[in-house]
């Protein structure tokens, strides 16, 4: 896959930069936690937060270094975690507008998307499980929903320039 390179040497906020094969118990975890996502939203008549986050499951996290992408190749690496840092999470949601945050940059591990977009600036695309991408957070960035039952779920993993 060609990646575009900006000025700084390093690929557009939210491009995919690569794929990574996700194991079979990672898939059908976050395909079930989808579906519960999506029943709990229709329930509440959509009247939640439209993104849930959640504690990254050690189902999940087990053996993850594996087949996590290299971000030494790109120039990152993770961000420090605990007090005061920036923790992984898992990021739930059926669509949400564009919006700004405030934890910096991100690596997104596509986990399950049922074809909904992630927008960051003028890069828009449709990511497939497995499929990754950074992106800063505290630019505005978005998922659009798609029509039917769709659900992403994401791996975010903080990180900072190496």
């Amino acid at each position: 896959m060609q990646v575009l390179k900006t000025q700084n040497g390093r690929p557009p906020f939210g491009s995919v930069l690569g794929t990574v094969q996700l194991p079979a118990d990672v898939v059908r975890g976050a395909a079930s936690i989808a579906e519960e996502f999506f029943s709990a939203a229709e329930a509440s008549e959509f009247s939640g937060d439209p993104v849930e986050t959640l504690a990254v499951p050690r189902w999940a996290s087990r053996g993850s270094s594996a087949w996590l992408p290299n971000l030494s190749q790109l120039g990152y690496r993770r961000a420090e975690g605990g007090y005061r840092g920036r923790d992984d999470l898992w990021v739930v949601t059926a669509g949400v507008d564009l919006h700004t945050d405030d934890e910096g940059l991100v690596l997104m591990i596509v986990l399950h998307n049922d074809a909904l977009s992630f927008q960051q600036g003028r890069t828009r695309h449709r990511p497939y499980a497995g499929d990754w991408f950074i992106f800063d957070d505290r630019l505005p960035h978005g998922v659009r929903e798609a029509p039917g039952r769709s659900t992403f779920v994401g791996w975010n993993i903080p990180v900072v320039p190496a």
